[in-house]
Parts: structure tokens; sequence; C-alpha cells
């Protein structure tokens, strides 16, 4: 029994335009940014501070999945810039 590969024209990269994949790159790097900086950020200042490196990362980790649940309106957001 041979298996082959689905191709599915629509969903081929080469036949995307540029700005779509610009507006992508953009947009995914900033949810990138806006998901992992404040909890890092929050972790290590908490950590520096003398806090127990459990209670910081427990902090940092809730910080990180409260913004991940908003994370679709952020990502709107952002997508908005870009429109024309």
């Amino acid at each position: 029994m041979s298996r082959t590969a689905l191709k599915f024209e629509s969903q081929r990269i080469d036949k995307l335009p540029p700005d779509i994949l610009i507006k992508g790159t953009w947009v995914s790097t900033a949810m990138a940014l806006i998901l992992t900086l404040p909890s890092l950020g929050l972790f290590i200042g908490l950590y520096e501070m003398g806090i127990n490196i459990g209670i910081s990362a427990g902090i940092g980790f809730g910080l990180h999945f409260a913004l991940l649940a908003f994370s679709r309106r952020i990502s709107k957001a952002i997508s908005s810039l870009f429109e024309d």
C-alpha cells in the first residue's frame, strides 16, 4: 500500500501574495514578543527582588496564560494596524 501526500493548491506558500506573508510575519513576531517578554520580565524582576523562584515562576506563568487568553483580541488589534 503506497501513500501519497495530498497537496492543496489553495494552501501553497508560493501562491500567497507577498503582503500576506509580510503581515503574517510581523503579526507573529509581535504576538511572540507580547506573550513572552512581560512574563519573563516579571519572573526575573521578582526573582531578583528576593522572592522564591517557585513563586516567581508561578506568577510569570500566570501572566503568560492570562495574556494567552486574550491572544485572539491582541492578534486582531495588531492585524488592524496593517490594514489598508
